[in-house]
């Protein structure tokens, strides 16, 4: 007789469900903020400590705290036994993403929508186009290290969160 596992089907709370339209509406409601009351950037600015912004870090210790206190400690110690999905990020980090953004944003900047990025800028006393500059700026963001979401994406994938744990601590910090 072979023994029936009960599986728990997780609900998802409301939050968690429609988590994709929530961060847009986030993002709306910052750009709306910005608009409405441009000297809110700079006041948020002033809250720095050390380059560091605290309402940043607040923001990011609430999303982070919720899934970090769900996570199996004992598969951050494993996956210090198998360093091979670390090495492999890594790898892909610094020796795939930059390059591969390089392409795309040649592609879409320099070539699709390149006639709607008119003019040009100066930089260092030499004039440059201005669909250059965007495609440094892509470059950056595409190579730049994932940020505490990424736990919460992984956690509704139902992924390894303490793999993912480590492999979002070394992208902040490499």
């Amino acid at each position: 007789m072979a023994s029936e596992k009960k599986v728990q089907k997780k609900q998802l709370s409301i939050f968690e469900k429609y988590l994709t339209g929530w961060v847009a509406l986030c993002i709306i409601v910052g750009i709306l903020i910005g608009k409405a009351f441009p000297s809110f950037s700079i006041w948020l600015d002033r809250m720095s400590i050390a380059q560091v912004s605290i309402p940043i870090a607040i923001c990011l210790f609430f999303m982070m705290y919720p899934i970090m206190v769900k996570i199996d400690f004992s598969q951050v110690i494993k996956t210090g036994k198998t360093p091979k999905p670390v090495f492999l990020t890594l790898f892909i980090n610094w020796a795939i993403k930059p390059f591969s953004m390089f392409l795309i944003a040649s592609f879409f900047l320099g070539v699709v929508f390149r006639p709607l990025i008119p003019g040009t800028e100066i930089i260092r006393g030499q004039e440059v186009p201005l669909y250059r500059s965007y495609i440094s700026g892509a470059i950056l963001l595409g190579i730049a290290p994932c940020t505490a979401m990424v736990l919460m994406w992984s956690y509704l994938a139902r992924g390894n969160d303490g793999l993912t744990l480590i492999m979002v601590a070394i992208n902040s910090l490499t």
